[in-house]
C-alpha cells in the first residue's frame, strides 16, 4: 500500500514538471520575440540571373525565422525599384531597374506553418520582355509585413535580395514548312519526326529503321492507333502499356532508347501560328496561355488528338513540349496541321508546318541529372542472335531429378531445373508445364497463381520455396484464325529481327506487345506459341517461340513434355524483371 502511494506521488511530480515544461515552452514560442531574415546563397543578398529567351525561366526565394512560431506566419513581399539607386551609388554600378514586363511574382508571400523556421518559396518567373541586350538590370525583393504573431519582426538588415538580370541573345526560330508524315511501316516511309536530327538527306523525317539508328534523338511518330490517327512518342508504350504498346511498337522496333515529348491537350486556331515569328514570342505565348488554366510546364500528356476527326475547321495548332523529367517542360514547338489524307489500307498521311528554337532542347534534357524522358528500353537487342534449345524434356511430376523448369538465361550450364533446383534462381524462371485439366497439360508462368487466384492451387507445389513470382507471356495456338501459330512459323526465326518479324505478323489481329497471358491453350503435339519477356505485366518487350515436339503420359496423371525454344541470346528476363513480385508465400 505504501509502495503504490510513493509510485502515484513520483508519478504525480513527474506529470507536473511535464505540464510546467510544456507551459514553458508554449510561452517561448507564443510570446518570444521571433525575426525574419531572407535566405542568402552562399552568404550573399545578390543572386544572378540569366535569362534565356528560349525557355521559362525563375528563381525561387525563401525567409527563414530565429525562433519558431506557436502560430502561423505570413511575411509579404514587394519589387521595390525605388532601392536600384541607392544600390548603385553604393556599389559603383550602373543597373536599370528590371522592367515590370519582364518578371511575374507567384503568390508574393513568405508562408511559415506552426512550429516551422523555413517559409514556403516565393517564385519569380522571368521572359526577356522588354530587355535589351547587353544591358544587366535589377530587381530589389523586399519583405515588407508580418501578419500571424505580434511577436514577430522583419530583420532589417537583411530583408532585400537583389536579383541581378540580364538576357542572353534570342536563338534562331526554326520554321520547318510541309513536314510529311505517314503511317505506313516500310522502305522509304517516313513515320518519324526529330526536331534535332537529321536524316542522310538532311531532313528530319525518318523510317522505323533510319530512327532506330538515332532512337534517343526522335520526338513523335505518327501512329495507327485502332481507328484514330496520333502523333506519340516512343516512351508511351513503356509508360501506358494496353494498346499504347500494342501500336506503338511495331514504330520501337529496333530502339535502343525510348524517348518522351508532351502533346498538349488543347488545339489552337491557325492565327496563334502566326503569331509565332520569334523564339520570344514561343515563351510568352506559353506563360499567356498557361494563365488561361492549363499549365503548361507541368504537363505530361503523351498522345495527341486524333488527328483524323478532330482536326477540323480552324483548329488546327498543337502545342508540344521538351523538359528534362515527365511533367516538367521548358522548351516548346507549334505545329500547324495542313492535311491529314487516307492512303491505301487503312494509313493517313499527314503534313505539317512546325515551329521551335534551335537550342537542342531534346540533347539538353537528356543531359539533365535525373532525367528520365531519354530510357534504355527493355526490348532492345544490341546481338540480333538468337539462341535455340532443341529436344528441352520437362515433366509435371515433381521429386528429385524431375526437371520442371525451363529458364532461358538462369544458367549457362542448364536450361530445365527441378523444382528444387528452380528455388534458388526462382528469379529467372519462364515456365513449366502443369496439369491444368483431366488429359490436359498447359505452360504455367510462376506469376500466375498470385495474378489469378484461381490458379494458384494448380501452381502452387511448382512455386513452394520460391522467393520471386516471374512475369512470362505464354501465348495460345489461335487456331482457325489468321493469327494461328504454326509449325513454319516457328521455322522462320532465324534471328531477332524475324522473331520480330513475326510477332508483327500476328500484330493486326493480335497483339501479342500487349498481351498478358500467363498460360498457354492444352499442349498438343506441333503446337507453336509466343513466349514474352515484359518489365510490367502486359507490357511485353523481347519475344520467343517455341514448338512442342512430343507430349506423353507417364504415370499418376502426369506428363512429359519436349520443346523446342528459341530465344534472344542476349538475356531477355534481366531487362525486364519489373514484372517479378515476392512470393507472399515465401
Amino acid at each position: 500500500m505504501n509502495k503504490y502511494k510513493i509510485f502515484n506521488f513520483i508519478l504525480g511530480v513527474v506529470l507536473i514538471g511535464t505540464i510546467f515544461s510544456c507551459s514553458e515552452e508554449k510561452s517561448i514560442y507564443e510570446t518570444g520575440p521571433k525575426v525574419i531574415s531572407m535566405v542568402e546563397k552562399d552568404d550573399s543578398n545578390e543572386i544572378e540571373i540569366v535569362v534565356d529567351p528560349a525557355r521559362q525561366n525563375k528563381v525561387e526565394l525563401q525567409a527563414e525565422v530565429d525562433q519558431i512560431s506557436a502560430y502561423g506566419i505570413v511575411v509579404g513581399v514587394e519589387p521595390n525599384s525605388t532601392l536600384v539607386d541607392e544600390y548603385n551609388e553604393k556599389q559603383q554600378t550602373n543597373y536599370l531597374a528590371l522592367p515590370p514586363s519582364s518578371y511575374n511574382i507567384d503568390v508574393a508571400e513568405f508562408i511559415f506553418p506552426k512550429y516551422t523556421n523555413l517559409s514556403s518559396h516565393v517564385n519569380i518567373s522571368f521572359t526577356s520582355g522588354d530587355m535589351q541586350n547587353g544591358v544587366k538590370y535589377l530587381l530589389p525583393i523586399q519583405m515588407t509585413v508580418v501578419s500571424g504573431d505580434e511577436n514577430a519582426s522583419i530583420n532589417t538588415n537583411k530583408d532585400v535580395i537583389y536579383l541581378i538580370v540580364s538576357k542572353l541573345p534570342p536563338p534562331k526560330l526554326i520554321h520547318l514548312k510541309d513536314v510529311e508524315l505517314t503511317t505506313e511501316i516500310g522502305p522509304g516511309k517516313k513515320n518519324w519526326f526529330a526536331a534535332y536530327a537529321t536524316n542522310s538527306e538532311g531532313g528530319h523525317t525518318f523510317t522505323v529503321e533510319e530512327a532506330a539508328e538515332q532512337s534517343h534523338m526522335m520526338d513523335f511518330a505518327l501512329v495507327r492507333h485502332g481507328s484514330n490517327i496520333k502523333l506519340h512518342p516512343s516512351i508511351i508504350g513503356w509508360q501506358h502499356g494496353g494498346d499504347y504498346q500494342r501500336y506503338i511498337w511495331p514504330y520501337t522496333i529496333g530502339f535502343e532508347k525510348l524517348t518522351m515529348i508532351t502533346n498538349m491537350n488543347r488545339l489552337y486556331p491557325t492565327s496563334m501560328f502566326e503569331e509565332i515569328q520569334t523564339t520570344e514570342d514561343i515563351v510568352e505565348k506559353i506563360v499567356e496561355l498557361t494563365a488561361t488554366g492549363y499549365n503548361f510546364p507541368v504537363a505530361d500528356r503523351m498522345t495527341s488528338h486524333n488527328l483524323q476527326s478532330q482536326i477540323t475547321g480552324d483548329s488546327r495548332v498543337l502545342i508540344q513540349g521538351w523538359g528534362p523529367r515527365i511533367g516538367q517542360n521548358n522548351h516548346y514547338s507549334f505545329l500547324l496541321i495542313k492535311e491529314v489524307t487516307p492512303t491505301t489500307d487503312g494509313n493517313y498521311k499527314v503534313v505539317f508546318d512546325i515551329k521551335f528554337t534551335e537550342v537542342d532542347a531534346r540533347t539538353e534534357a537528356a543531359s539533365t541529372s535525373g532525367q528520365n524522358v531519354v530510357i534504355d528500353n527493355p526490348g532492345y537487342d544490341p546481338s540480333n542472335e538468337i539462341v535455340e534449345y532443341k529436344g528441352v524434356e520437362l515433366t509435371t511430376e515433381i521429386g528429385p531429378g524431375k526437371k520442371n523448369w525451363f529458364s532461358a538465361y538462369a544458367s549457362p550450364d542448364m536450361v530445365a531445373f527441378t523444382q528444387e533446383e528452380a528455388r534458388s534462381k526462382s528469379n529467372m524462371m519462364d515456365f513449366a508445364p502443369v496439369v491444368h485439366s483431366v488429359d490436359e497439360v498447359r505452360l504455367y508462368s510462376a506469376i500466375i497463381g498470385y495474378s489469378h487466384p484461381d490458379y494458384k492451387e494448380r501452381v502452387a507445389p511448382y512455386v513452394n520455396g520460391f522467393q520471386r513470382l516471374t512475369y512470362t507471356m505464354l501465348g495460345g495456338r489461335r487456331p482457325g484464325n489468321a493469327d494461328e501459330t504454326l509449325p513454319e512459323h516457328y521455322d522462320s526465326v532465324t534471328d531477332v529481327s524475324s522473331m520480330n518479324q513475326l510477332v508483327k505478323n500476328y500484330w493486326n489481329t493480335y497483339s501479342y506487345p500487349s498481351a498478358n497471358r500467363m498460360n498457354t491453350d492444352k499442349l498438343i503435339k506441333d503446337y507453336v506459341g509466343i513466349m514474352a519477356w515484359g518489365h510490367t505485366i502486359g507490357i511485353n518487350n523481347k519475344f520467343g517461340v517455341f514448338i512442342v515436339r512430343d507430349i506423353q503420359p507417364t504415370t499418376n496423371g502426369n506428363y512429359k513434355v519436349v520443346l523446342d525454344i528459341k530465344v534472344p541470346k542476349s538475356n531477355a528476363r534481366i531487362s525486364n524483371n519489373g514484372s517479378m513480385v515476392t512470393n507472399p508465400d515465401f
